[in-house]
């Protein structure tokens, strides 16, 4: 997938602005507050249907009612229309309406944003929500299991808040506790094949971008006997009074927990700013190389600020080992010697 032009209507700090892009690398440069990100962020709106930081209305150029941005993708030329009072969100492409945005018409990509080096030092919903997008990236039949699981969870705890008799309570939640196993166990077998495929290559893109050889490995953290189906049912009826107590159900896949274990230790509790960036390139490095093996094109990969804390070696590493995919990079200073096509803010 490759993006050769973007017009933005009215997105943010952009009024009426026209980028080009080069189909390998596309340096964005320029000091903070330019607009930079806001580059990033319209193709991210325009490939996936919704921003990776704000709603709608905030991406909207202040004082005005609308946005618009289009860009051409391959062969194809792709327009999304945001306007609150009219027919909301639409996506247009080669001159016919698609009408409401659905995750059909997603074109996958791969995003790196400073924010992502909260995840390794953050709360577990942080690193559940990064595997589970790449489980939906690769699976996207999963979404509606996830979606489901959500409600089953939302629905049994609102059962155990009413408080019930014991003898009431087990009867209330038997349909739930069986939906939440079933599909619980689904999504558990789906985290744990991704992180698989995630191990497979994880140490030695790592070493890679890091210049020296080091083990890196994703563990998916749960109780061992909460795996399958069975397991998780027999997990729900022996904290049930525990989860009665608490008013919330403590036992399934939104309660697991993700660590990365670098040279054998916690890279939670060990990692320096510099070791979390360079793990989270890998990750991304590697979520575009599980894309175009299973989804069967190359996907877009978006960089923003990436460069800050890395040294020549390590930029140059990092694209040499993505250099059949399309980057846009985002950054306050011209990038290493690697021939880079620029784009020049003011």
């Amino acid at each position: 997938m490759i993006l050769t032009s973007l017009h933005l209507h009215q997105f943010r700090s952009h009024a009426d602005a026209v980028f080009e892009f080069d189909p390998h690398i596309t340096a964005i440069i320029g000091p903070n507050g330019s607009g930079k990100t806001n580059i990033l962020e319209a193709i991210y709106t325009l490939c996936m249907g919704k921003s990776f930081r704000d709603g709608d209305d905030e991406l909207i150029t202040y004082t005005q009612d609308w946005y618009r941005i289009e860009g051409d993708i391959d062969d194809t030329t792709r327009e999304l229309r945001y306007q609150p009072s009219n027919k909301g969100k639409q996506l247009i492409v080669d001159g016919t309406t698609k009408g409401r945005f659905t995750y059909r018409q997603q074109l996958p990509l791969v995003l790196f944003e400073p924010d992502d080096l909260l995840m390794i030092h953050g709360s577990p919903t942080a690193r559940r929500i990064y595997l589970d997008n790449i489980v939906q990236k690769l699976y996207p039949h999963l979404r509606q299991t996830f979606q489901r699981y959500e409600r089953v969870v939302t629905q049994r705890n609102n059962v155990l808040k009413q408080r019930l008799p014991q003898h009431q309570l087990k009867d209330a939640l038997f349909a739930w506790d069986v939906g939440l196993s079933d599909l619980g166990a689904k999504i558990i077998a789906a985290r744990q094949d991704v992180i698989q495929q995630l191990n497979t290559s994880l140490s030695s893109v790592y070493s890679e971008v890091a210049g020296a050889p080091h083990t890196l490995e994703a563990v998916y953290v749960a109780p061992s006997s909460h795996y399958t189906e069975t397991q998780l049912l027999t997990a729900l009826h022996h904290y049930l009074q525990q989860d009665s107590e608490r008013g919330f159900t403590t036992v399934g896949p939104h309660r697991h927990d993700i660590e990365f274990v670098l040279n054998s230790q916690s890279a939670k509790h060990t990692a320096s700013r510099g070791e979390v960036r360079t793990i989270l390139l890998s990750l991304k490095q590697i979520e575009t190389q599980l894309l175009v093996r299973e989804l069967g094109y190359t996907p877009l990969f978006l960089l923003d600020d990436v460069f800050s804390e890395l040294d020549e070696n390590r930029q140059k590493s990092l694209l040499a080992h993505t250099e059949d995919i399309q980057k846009i990079i985002t950054t306050t200073h011209t990038v290493t010697k690697t021939k880079t096509a620029t784009i020049e803010l003011e």
